[in-house]
């Protein structure tokens, strides 16, 4: 096998993996959509305009995540990040509205309701924050290391 089938062989198990990825945090995205209509729709409001208000802010953070992942680079390093960043927010979100609603329903739950996604929308944003400033890191290294590397074989010619 020459060199070039065998980097073409990996580019596309990458680029395998990282359409996995991405096919994944989108699932994780959906499962947080009809979480939030299941948790809204139990809590059964008197009017439509309530159960709407409940699901679109329910879900504002959630659409956080998609911004996130249309704006994230399509390398595997990044997609690993931000598949535990959709992970950890979707899952937070519904541990915690889990609690509220099923195991320890009362009155101040309702603030609770109100709360979690503006705690999942700080989340979202800081874990982003955190994996922008990563990526930017990784690429620096990899663009220092592959600069030294033509430089070592300019040296040898």
């Amino acid at each position: 096998m020459d060199v070039a089938a065998s980097t073409n062989l990996s580019y596309t198990s990458s680029m395998d993996s990282v359409k996995k990825l991405t096919y994944l945090n989108y699932f994780i995205c959906l499962i947080g959509f009809v979480a939030e209509f299941i948790f809204a729709y139990h809590l059964k409001p008197k009017e439509d305009l309530v159960l709407i208000f409940l699901i679109v802010w329910g879900s504002l953070p959630i659409l956080t995540l998609l911004l996130f992942l249309l704006k994230t680079p399509r390398i595997l390093y990044s997609m690993n990040r931000s598949l535990f960043q959709t992970s950890a927010i979707v899952g937070i979100g519904m541990i915690l509205k889990i609690n509220s609603i099923y195991i320890n329903p009362d009155p101040r739950g309702a603030i609770a309701l109100v709360t979690i996604p503006i705690i999942q929308i700080i989340g979202a944003l800081f874990i982003g924050l955190i994996i922008k400033l990563t990526t930017q890191k990784h690429f620096r290294s990899q663009a220092i290391s592959e600069l030294s590397s033509e430089s070592d074989d300019e040296n040898l010619s």
